[in-house]
């Protein structure tokens, strides 16, 4: 891999996050990782830093109608 990558556990322990956030972070694209078979995701630490270091509003996002 051209950028070092660490697995979602590891970005877990070091962000204070749940694995299951991070791995839908990656789902979304509001992260770049690498998806190795099924399961295993590889993350782009530096993004991870990024994406949770940004304003966010908190709560639940309102309904379209």
């Amino acid at each position: 891999m051209a950028e070092d990558y660490i697995s979602v556990k590891e970005a877990s322990e070091k962000y204070g996050v749940s694995e299951s956030y991070i791995t839908r972070l990656l789902r979304e694209g509001r992260v770049k990782g690498q998806k190795l078979g099924l399961r295993v995701w590889m993350v782009n630490p530096s993004e991870v830093e990024a994406y949770l270091k940004e304003p966010r509003k908190r709560g639940r996002k309102p309904i379209d109608n």
